[in-house]
């Protein structure tokens, strides 16, 4: 399967209870196909064509038998979910230095984290917006460095290959990004999937910023007192200098 019928499977199994009540347009907009696309992994997926796949879909979320099969399901992601914030937040309390990094839409994401996170950790820094110069300071880092890297569909070339070249100097990654078969995951040792959709013309990022918030949070409840201290001394300290209105 190539990469552009990988990422419209990603998009409509995001979504795939609503699938009985979209029309193949309304299936083929939302994941920024054509019609004739949708049609094509209709009969990779084993089925007829799109009112077949309807159907089937139809049957496995809206019958009674199902519910309890779903439900399970839903339970074990958000229970894989659960882990992987535990495991971010475990890992930036464990690291040196932290740098983070997202190139065009995903840069808002990585200063939000770098802000924020620099209430409590003194050890983040927000990488270049230039690919090249996070590449080369990423070479003189140590191992005990973590890069925490953020990218979605369209993936930024410069993330991956910034995660690419942390890999092969042995630097531990976190990235975000919105699949599983993203090109971060394969070159990752720590992953948060953040499913991201398309609402007509733009995607909707809002669920991303409320991931980063979810590790953070995880991040100050297991250091407590210690964060606390830390988030109020911070508050003073821009008081101090009028840095509220």
């Amino acid at each position: 399967m190539s990469p552009k019928l990988k990422l419209a499977s990603v998009s409509i199994l995001q979504e795939l209870n609503q699938i009985p009540f979209q029309t193949i347009r309304d299936t083929a907009k939302k994941a920024n196909v054509s019609v004739l696309t949708i049609l094509r992994l209709s009969k990779i997926w084993g089925f007829k064509g799109y009112s077949d796949f309807q159907s089937d879909v139809k049957k496995k979320y809206y019958t009674q038998k199902n519910n309890s099969s779903d439900f399970n399901l839903t339970q074990k992601e958000n229970i894989k979910f659960e882990k992987s914030i535990l495991a971010a937040a475990t890992i930036l309390l464990e690291s040196e230095s932290i740098y983070i990094a997202g190139f065009r839409s995903a840069k808002s994401f990585a200063s939000y984290m770098n802000y924020m996170g620099g209430m409590v950790f003194d050890n983040f820094y927000l990488m270049p917006d230039s690919g090249l110069s996070a590449a080369q300071d990423l070479a003189r880092l140590k191992k005990k460095t973590l890069l925490v890297a953020f990218s979605t569909t369209p993936y930024s070339t410069e993330t991956v290959k910034l995660v690419r070249t942390a890999k092969s100097l042995n630097i531990k990654t976190l990235s975000f990004t919105d699949s599983s078969i993203s090109p971060l995951s394969k070159h990752s040792d720590y992953l948060i999937e953040v499913p991201i959709n398309k609402q007509n013309k733009l995607f909707n990022m809002a669920p991303m910023i409320t991931v980063i918030e979810q590790v953070l949070e995880k991040s100050y409840e297991i250091l407590g007192d210690e964060a606390d201290y830390k988030i109020k001394y911070f508050s003073e300290r821009v008081k101090s200098i009028n840095g509220y209105w």
